[in-house]
């Protein structure tokens, strides 16, 4: 064989391996653009069947081009640079466009949590002073046993951009949250109404004063529940600063709560004041909060009651330290839908407008799975 022979063969042989990189270049991205259509149809099969649809004729279109491609290869072809950058800019424009109209319509409609949400599925979203802070899913921790699937939600209002009607999950049964701003409840109406369980405001604690106070109407809605006998609980919303003063208010809704039947447990109810700045509990640690609320929680069953606690996304996720609280039944407050949180909880306060006969304005409405 000649030196220029040789030649030949080795410009042969680069020409050949170039092709081959090429090759696999474009594979790689063609499989990653196929992979990253597919995860994205996936989810929108679970918001709309129609969405479902167009993603699975992509996705079959996807993988005939992927199937050309191998027969192309088992055949010896190839294709050329220019071809394989042109098909990957047209998979990530497809997909770029989907997301820009799945954003765009989450933000017309002033869903920025949800729309968070259905884009970190593997995290646990929730907005704090300034922004959101993301949470992994915590794999130690009791997971929900509701099938998301089976819950029905209000339906929204586009003419006055309000939710109607109510949440259902088969079993479930249906309650409400009252204290003194609810004022003169007909309790004959509310049970009419289709009203299964009530939990009564028996006090709260001072947010600047540090006082104990007694809902003004406790006694009034305690008896009329157990008159027209619809089971109830009571709540007591807490600022406490120490550990001795959460034993001092489960003491206190004890000496009120007496006689009273309740067939529900006793709840501490931990959120942020509504005047955070002058809030007596403005410092606390994490630390300091969830040892308050378990010194509540232990007092309340040494005198043979069930506790439970009250809390939305910021105080069950970022008030308090959740991983210690596994030994308490939960009452979660979330007024987005579809609902997402993971964790168990033995009822959700699904709105706060809700709208009951026998009570004048809007009504926390909630759900008691179990």
């Amino acid at each position: 064989m000649t030196e220029m022979q040789r030649q030949e063969k080795r410009r042969r042989a680069r020409r050949a391996k170039r092709r081959r990189t090429i090759i696999t270049c474009f594979l790689v991205l063609l499989i990653l653009a196929a992979s990253s259509v597919a995860l994205y149809f996936a989810y929108l099969y679970k918001q709309e069947q129609s969405a479902y649809n167009l993603a699975r004729e992509e996705a079959d279109a996807a993988n005939q081009s992927y199937q050309d491609l191998m027969t192309d290869l088992q055949t010896g072809g190839y294709i050329t640079r220019e071809e394989a950058d042109a098909l990957s800019e047209e998979a990530v424009r497809v997909n770029t466009e989907d997301i820009k109209g799945e954003i765009r319509t989450f933000m017309e409609d002033a869903q920025t949590l949800s729309m968070l949400e259905s884009f970190f599925p593997e995290n646990i979203v929730v907005p704090n002073t300034g922004g959101y802070v993301f949470f992994d899913i915590d794999e130690n921790l009791a997971k929900t046993d509701i099938d998301f699937d089976k819950l029905e939600y209000p339906v929204l209002n586009e003419e006055t951009d309000k939710y109607e009607g109510e949440a259902r999950y088969e079993g479930a049964k249906k309650g409400i949250d009252v204290s003194k701003f609810q004022e003169k409840i007909n309790w004959t109406k509310v049970k009419n109404d289709g009203i299964e369980f009530a939990y009564i405001r028996i006090g709260f604690r001072g947010y600047e004063s540090g006082k104990l106070v007694v809902d003004d109407n406790f006694e009034d809605n305690i008896e009329a529940c157990n008159d027209k006998g619809i089971d109830c609980g009571v709540y007591f919303f807490t600022e406490a600063k120490t550990k001795a003063e959460g034993v001092e208010e489960a003491e206190f809704v004890l000496e009120n709560l007496g006689d009273y039947d309740t067939q529900l447990p006793i709840v501490i109810d931990v959120e942020q004041s509504s005047n955070v700045n002058k809030s007596r509990t403005k410092n606390l640690t994490v630390e300091e909060r969830t040892d308050i609320v378990i010194a509540f929680c232990e007092r309340i069953k040494e005198a043979g009651y069930e506790p439970m606690i009250y809390g939305n996304l910021k105080s069950l996720m970022i008030m308090m330290d959740i991983t210690r609280l596994e030994d308490y039944d939960k009452w979660f407050a979330y007024y987005h839908y579809p609902y997402r949180f993971p964790y168990k909880v033995k009822m959700w306060q699904y709105t706060s407008t809700g709208t009951v006969d026998g009570i004048k304005g809007d009504t926390d409405i909630n759900l008691m799975f179990y």
